[in-house]
Order: C-alpha cells, then sequence, then structure tokens
C-alpha cells in the first residue's frame, strides 16, 4: 500500500514539474500574452530544461523510460496547448496595453 501511495505521489509531483516546465518555456516565447513583458529565453528555457528533467526523473522512477518519455511529452503539449487558450479566452474582450 506504500508503494502505491508512493509512487502515486511521485507521479503527481512530476505532472507538476512538467507543467512548471510548460509555463516556464511559454514565459519565454515572445508573443506570449500572459506577462507584459517575456522572460529571458536563456533564464525561461534553462528553468524549463531543468524541470522537465527533474519531471523525467522523477516519472522514471515510477514507469519505464519510453512511458517517461511520452508521459512527458503529453503534459508539456497539454500545457503548450491549453495555457493559450486559457489566456486568451480570459483577456477575450479586455484591451491589451
Amino acid at each position: 500500500m506504500n508503494s502505491v501511495l508512493f509512487g502515486s505521489a511521485l507521479c503527481a509531483l512530476a505532472v507538476v514539474c512538467s507543467m512548471a516546465a510548460g509555463v516556464s518555456a511559454y514565459l519565454s516565447a515572445p508573443r506570449q500574452m500572459l506577462l507584459r513583458k517575456a522572460l529571458p529565453v536563456g533564464a525561461g528555457l534553462g528553468v524549463a530544461s531543468a524541470l522537465a528533467g527533474v519531471a523525467l526523473g522523477l516519472f522514471c522512477q515510477v514507469v519505464g523510460v519510453f512511458t517517461a518519455v511520452f508521459a512527458l511529452a503529453v503534459v508539456l503539449m497539454s500545457v503548450w496547448s491549453l495555457l493559450p487558450l486559457c489566456v486568451a479566452l480570459a483577456r477575450r474582450g479586455q484591451e491589451l496595453s
């Protein structure tokens, strides 16, 4: 029972790290709409790749390597698809300054 809870906690932590990596990469994009000014590309992508590496390591503790890479890719693609959509919908009707 403890190993199931530990594995679930590792997966949840890996998903959170993956989501943070996706957000960091999004915030370093020049056309992002969340911040007034994008993060510096080197810093944003450096943090994103470090977080993605941590997430991949955590995923590998629970599942196989190929499954871990696939899970990381799915979470990153979801963040990169849904975050701009949610920001655009939230800003709909607001004037950008």
